[in-house]
């Protein structure tokens, strides 16, 4: 099972169109989330707006009533509506059962903040000690109304004191707690069942989009494999031409624009490889560090005969889960393009470090009128800059090459340049 898994999210979910499916999977979650958080937040106010309303209805009745409620004050909705600011009206049988199902206490003050009478008949938790304990810390801190644990408490002004009503609303309190636990749960559910959902529709709306670029890499890679025999055909005509009639500045020419067409499918090839992601990789531990003070000996006979420098600083046991034809191709291309893209003596150096678990590539070289910062322009495919750097040969795609190649891995690239040097680092 968790074989076929891997396999499928390979599949689905590799290279280019696996980005982009992963990409709008993200954006459709985080949408709907944002949306469905917006809704479940506004349901949650309204109800707390109901529960507060129907808390303060039965304290407004209570403070009408003088403190005190019984099933023989005679409950109207006059009484309702000589509080100022209340607005909603009662029925004649809730009213009715109002005196039966409050649970209250009323505390009183004189003119000089002396507790003088306390009410207790309608509660039954809270004795006449912790009433007033509650009562003098609502005086303490100023607030004319507000919750202190599940009594909604209201600071009513008298003529010769003030009088506290302590409402106990701890069933309208549990009912809000409810409805905003099950409203979060249905939210969650929604979201789950929206994220398995959408999986096939974007699958399904992306298909065609994959099915296109896999027409378009196999054109690629048929067309490089068609190119290579004639252009094996000239390259051999033009050693018999030179064996037969000598070197010359048209063979020359040839040979080189030969090599450069070659180099070319080459790259188109592994170009497009490496966009089919983690599908096409064979993946095993390699020894970056060995593989890259091969391509450094290799690279210092090249530095000789362009008249550049060339160090490298290589930390031993550098090992990375990846592909070892691929690795060795980043680094062939790293190294090939420090010394191509960069002016005469010109410095190139090569570092490999190991750093979190994974393995960093950087390769450095000198470079002319580049601007400071990052380029991320430099791994567009067939990119040329005009004046940066100085393209001898190259055709602008080999970087690309590079991207593919961290992309396939699940790992990054860049390219910065400080002090006039430009920087490439690959990390896997």
């Amino acid at each position: 099972m968790r074989s076929r898994l891997i396999e499928w999210l390979k599949r689905d979910y590799g290279g280019s169109i696996g980005r982009m499916r992963r990409k709008m999977h993200l954006t459709a979650i985080v949408a709907t989330a944002l949306v469905l958080t917006v809704v479940v937040a506004a349901l949650d106010l309204v109800v707390w707006n109901n529960v507060l309303v129907q808390v303060d209805t039965v304290v407004d009745l209570i403070e009408a009533k003088g403190g005190v409620l019984s099933a023989d004050a005679g409950i109207t909705d006059d009484d309702l509506d000589a509080n100022q600011g209340f607005n909603t009206r009662l029925n004649d049988v809730a009213l009715e059962e109002i005196p039966y199902n409050a649970r209250y206490f009323t505390v009183t003050f004189n003119d000089g903040s002396e507790i003088v009478d306390a009410n207790m008949g309608s509660i039954a938790s809270v004795d006449t000690d912790a009433a007033e304990a509650m009562a003098n810390e609502v005086i303490a801190s100023g607030q004319m109304e507000g919750f202190d644990g599940v009594y909604r408490y209201r600071v009513v002004p008298m003529g010769d004191g003030t009088m506290i009503i302590f409402y106990f609303a701890y069933d309208d309190l549990f009912y809000f707690d409810s409805f905003r636990y099950a409203s979060i749960m249905m939210g969650l559910l929604g979201l789950l069942i929206f994220a398995l959902l959408e999986i096939p529709l974007i699958l399904w709306v992306t298909r065609p989009l994959e099915e296109a670029q896999e027409r378009q890499r196999r054109f690629v890679t048929d067309a490089s494999h068609e190119l290579r025999t004639p252009i094996s055909v000239i390259t051999s005509a033009m050693d018999v031409i030179e064996i037969e009639s000598g070197e010359s500045e048209w063979t020359r020419s040839v040979h080189h624009q030969a090599k450069r067409l070659e180099d070319l499918t080459d790259k188109l090839v592994a170009l497009a490889k490496v966009e089919e992601g983690e599908r096409s990789l064979s993946l095993g531990d390699v020894d970056v560090s060995t593989v890259a003070m091969g391509f450094a000996e290799d690279f210092e006979a090249v530095a000789q005969s362009k008249g550049k420098s060339f160090s490298f600083a290589i930390q031993p046991n550098v090992v990375a889960y990846a592909d070892t034809a691929m690795m060795e191709q980043a680094l062939s291309i790293l190294l090939d393009n420090a010394f191509k893209h960069s002016p005469d003596f010109a410095r190139v150096e090569l570092s490999v470090s190991s750093a979190s678990g994974l393995a960093s590539i950087a390769v450095t070289n000198d470079v002319a009128g580049m601007a400071e910062g990052p380029h991320p322009e430099l791994f567009d495919r067939f990119y040329k800059s005009d004046g940066a750097r100085s393209y001898a040969g190259g055709h602008g795609i080999g970087l690309s090459v590079v991207r593919g190649i961290a992309r396939a891995h699940g790992g990054r690239v860049s390219a910065t340049c400080v002090g006039g040097r430009l920087t490439v680092e690959l990390v896997v």
